[in-house]
């Protein structure tokens, strides 16, 4: 087998390694700046506040709308730890 593995394995693992690089959430947990995925998540959420008022306030449809990856976050983490906390 060549260095480097096989033909095309190294792009396959570049496209891979720019596409998590490319994730604001892994960016602030690679960074430092959150300890958890949790943490990120809110954290990423909080300094796009803006953005997610102005997604609320577009005329997407309801589909787009949930779609959108800053809307796909804030619906996913929902309430999830206050449903956890009342069993």
């Amino acid at each position: 087998m060549r260095k480097g593995g096989a033909p095309g394995y190294t792009a396959v693992m570049s496209s891979q390694a720019a596409s998590v690089i490319d994730d604001p959430v892994v960016e602030l947990l690679l960074t430092g700046r959150a300890d958890t995925a949790d943490q990120a998540e809110r954290l990423y959420l909080e300094e796009h506040l803006d953005e997610v008022m102005g997604l609320v306030n577009s005329p997407l449809s309801d589909e787009e709308f949930r779609r959108h990856p800053l809307i796909a976050i804030l619906l996913s983490s929902g309430s999830r730890g206050w449903e956890d906390s009342i069993l």
